[in-house]
């Protein structure tokens, strides 16, 4: 670790300690009886009018109610400690590892000045390209495997021209790895533009129901991007239990429509997008707001997660994918080699059928 980075570390931990042992900031920091009781009340009204199964959302709302009259949130005094409390009661009854409540984190003094503004939007942008979009590594292994290790689904606007580029990396191999262990999730519309890379015709991938309007959102693969499609090259999708959201939408639409082979874990199974919403000025909570809907299955992997179909440990999984690939690169290339050869034996034909016709 350079100098420059353990004195930063330093400084953090060190304004870190500050704060905690500051008795103002402890004491701002507690949270009594009336505060948990308002928080409850404000966190039902948001989960029946926003979760995607209003039914649920009510069994969830009078099980908080009971628990806050039984007194089995009287041993939390601060929001954080409050708010795991929440979530494992919440999760309890809805079983969605998408709800979560959460602190809210700290805020300056307000600044909507145009060039905060600005310096806030450039700072996301430079994070994301910081991070590649999510797209941490890609290499050519032996055998003329291609590996990606993929660890988030950036918007199509900032990591459409990242996906691209690494792409065109995997572009030309005779067998693709992606590693998803370490992937969270992320945008549904990045997840439809990388899956369609690996179709050549219009496929449906999967719907997402949305409460609010009543709507469900369709996602079919797309007839253009940003570079080689490969709809028969061997496919390998790595998963572990860390495997989440998005990036089980990607493993799911590879496994039902038989285009990839999964290899690892089973997935976190988490399968209900939605939104955060602040419940006060101390805690927030994220809310599915809908449901995903396979269009072969008829479901989704919420709960369960993605079973693959070689299980193994996240740790092995890639030494078994990578066996694997080498046996499906070497048949991919044999037929390869059977068809050019194919196709190059009809050319002949028709060439010399062409030179007898004109002989005549």
């Amino acid at each position: 670790m350079n100098k420059l980075c353990l004195t930063c570390l330093t400084l953090g931990w060190l304004f870190v300690c500050l704060i905690v042992a500051d008795p103002t900031y402890a004491q701002d920091n507690k949270i009594d009886t009336d505060f948990k009781t308002a928080t409850i009340e404000r966190l039902n009204s948001l989960m029946v009018e926003n979760y995607v199964f209003p039914d649920v959302a009510k069994e969830t709302a009078d099980d908080l109610n009971k628990k806050l009259k039984a007194g089995e949130f009287d041993a939390f005094d601060t929001p954080q400690s409050f708010a795991e409390a929440l979530t494992k009661a919440v999760q309890a009854i809805n079983k969605d590892k998408h709800m979560r409540i959460r602190p809210t984190p700290p805020r300056e003094s307000p600044d909507n000045s145009p060039e905060r503004l600005i310096e806030e939007h450039l700072d996301i942008l430079e994070r994301s390209q910081g991070n590649m979009a999510g797209f941490k590594a890609a290499k050519r292994l032996d055998g003329n495997i291609g590996y990606l290790d993929l660890r988030g689904f950036a918007a199509v606007g900032n990591g459409g021209p990242v996906a691209d580029h690494y792409m065109q990396l995997l572009s030309g191999a005779d067998a693709i790895i992606i590693d998803l262990r370490k992937n969270g999730g992320g945008d549904p519309n990045m997840v439809q533009y990388l899956c369609s890379f690996f179709f050549d015709k219009k496929v449906h991938l999967n719907s997402l129901y949305w409460r609010g309007g009543d709507q469900t959102q369709e996602f079919w693969t797309l007839d253009q991007v940003g570079g080689k499609k490969m709809p028969d090259v061997p496919l390998f999708v790595l998963t572990s239990n860390y495997t989440f959201s998005g990036a089980e939408e990607f493993s799911y639409n590879m496994q039902t429509q038989k285009r990839a082979t999964l290899v690892g874990e089973t997935t976190g199974g988490g399968a209900n997008p939605g939104g955060t919403f602040p419940i006060n000025e101390k805690l927030m909570v994220f809310i599915p707001t809908g449901r995903a809907i396979n269009p072969i299955t008829g479901t989704n992997w919420e709960g369960v997660g993605v079973v693959p179909e070689v299980k193994t440990s996240a740790e092995e999984a890639l030494d078994k994918a990578v066996s694997l690939a080498t046996e499906a690169a070497e048949k991919y290339r044999k037929q390869r080699h059977e068809r050019n050869k194919g196709l190059l034996t009809q050319l002949h034909k028709s060439i010399n059928q062409f030179e007898e016709n004109g002989s005549d």
